[in-house]
């Protein structure tokens, strides 16, 4: 009675593993790349491999080329047996004879004899293509693959490099820093210039960075003092200009009043003389005094004539001032905007060189760790799936499962604190 149990429960075990085993099979779609194994049991001669073209077709013997990517094996199995169970196959004896054999479908068997391989990338010591074995994990693909490689980062000493780069990580925040007050104190100047309100943007917003207090400190300082003194000379500048301009408006104003006075006086000289030369003709008059009348006349045309000189040259040199102004105020904005647009060039510079270093210090960092205390760094693993099985990516662990076409890539990450995860650089 206990046998008979015992023979029954091990029965229904192994038709779960069984049926658990089908349905996973049938749930695998096939795709390209894969290749079928087509054999009858009881005609030896009836074996064959054909290759699932890019467009999802296979070509089987006596068959129709059939589009099969997308289809489970098992509906794909089921046709091939109810199209070769219409066949006739013919083969020859051990007696040399032809045999014609009639296939049946129960003796028809489809497998997948290779699936489509799948890719490794990254830190693994034989990146690319590695055979797929149906419950392949990432751990066992990493084994195919030679396993976790970090020996090709060991050219250099880790430790001299890591210190090189530490240095070379700090000057690019200090040329960062630099450019940014910079680019704050030109902003600020070209505002000012135009006559605009300031920017909202502070000098410590934006430069912000992991150095020395002090040493951010000293740079801001230098960043205001310049502005100062960049601010003051234009200033000093601009006044002589304008005070030069105000100096013509006045010597325009009295002009003017002179004018006004040496016209009215030219007339009046203009009118005596006349009268004198209408009297003189009369025998009135003596000639001595209308000849000082005439004398008088031309002095005070000529004051008028004179005075119309100086005002015609005091505008010249007003307007002259003015345009002065103008130039000056231009090119000091061309200036700025061109300082501005360098330091700008040198902002993004040494961003890149800051994204370049700490990605490079993050990878030295890996070796040191390794070096000090084994080969024990937690890789990162993202699995990027083949189109034929959903497509998309997914951040895996060892144990994860791999289906035929994947790419996984591997990277080793470090257990130390990485400059990349200090504050980046701001706008």
């Amino acid at each position: 009675m206990k046998l008979t149990t015992c023979v029954v429960a091990v029965g229904v075990n192994l038709a779960l593993v069984l049926a658990a085993n089908a349905q996973a099979q049938t749930a695998y779609k096939l795709q390209p790349g894969d290749v079928l194994e087509l054999s009858v049991v009881g005609l030896p001669d009836f074996r064959y491999k054909a290759v699932i073209d890019p467009t999802g077709t296979v070509a089987l013997p006596m068959l129709q080329p059939a589009k099969v990517a997308g289809l489970d094996l098992q509906a794909v199995q089921a046709q091939v047996k109810q199209d070769l169970s219409r066949k006739l196959y013919q083969q020859r004896g051990p007696d040399g004879r032809e045999n014609v054999s009639a296939i049946s479908p129960d003796a028809v068997t489809l497998s997948i004899a290779e699936y489509r391989p799948i890719y490794l990338n990254g830190d693994v010591t034989q990146p690319g293509q590695q055979v797929y074995r149906p419950g392949l994990t990432v751990r066992q693909a990493v084994a195919l693959a030679g396993g976790y490689e970090i020996m090709r980062f060991r050219a250099e000493n880790p430790f001299l490099k890591s210190a090189a780069l530490r240095d070379d990580y700090q000057t690019q925040w200090l040329r960062y820093v630099q450019a940014q007050a910079q680019v704050w104190r030109l902003r600020l100047e070209l505002a000012r210039l135009a006559g605009e309100p300031d920017p909202t943007m502070s000098l410590e917003e934006m430069t912000q960075a992991p150095l020395p207090k002090g040493q951010l400190e000293e740079q801001r300082s230098i960043a205001r003092g310049q502005l100062d003194l960049d601010t003051n000379g234009l200033q000093q500048e601009l006044t002589f200009l304008r005070k030069a301009v105000k100096v013509a408006d006045d010597q325009i104003a009295l002009l003017n009043d002179r004018k006004d006075k040496d016209a009215e006086n030219s007339a009046g000289d203009a009118a005596d003389y006349k009268k004198l030369k209408d009297f003189s003709t009369r025998g009135i008059v003596p000639m001595d005094r209308l000849s000082e009348s005439r004398r008088l006349f031309l002095y005070s045309s000529t004051q008028a004539l004179q005075t119309t000189v100086q005002l015609t040259n005091i505008t010249r040199e007003r307007d002259e001032a003015e345009r002065n102004i103008s130039r000056y105020t231009e090119k000091r904005r061309t200036e700025i905007l061109r300082d501005l647009q360098e330091a700008s060039a040198t902002v993004a510079q040494a961003r890149s060189r800051l994204q370049s270093v700490s990605e490079q210090l993050t990878y030295t960092g890996i070796i040191r760790s390794q070096l000090v205390r084994g080969s024990g760094a937690k890789p990162v693993i993202t699995i990027f799936h083949a189109s034929g099985t959903g497509g998309g990516s997914e951040v895996a662990s060892e144990d994860s499962p791999v289906a035929p076409g994947d790419t996984i890539e591997v990277a080793l990450a470090a257990d130390i604190p990485a400059p990349s995860t200090q504050s980046g650089p701001t706008q």
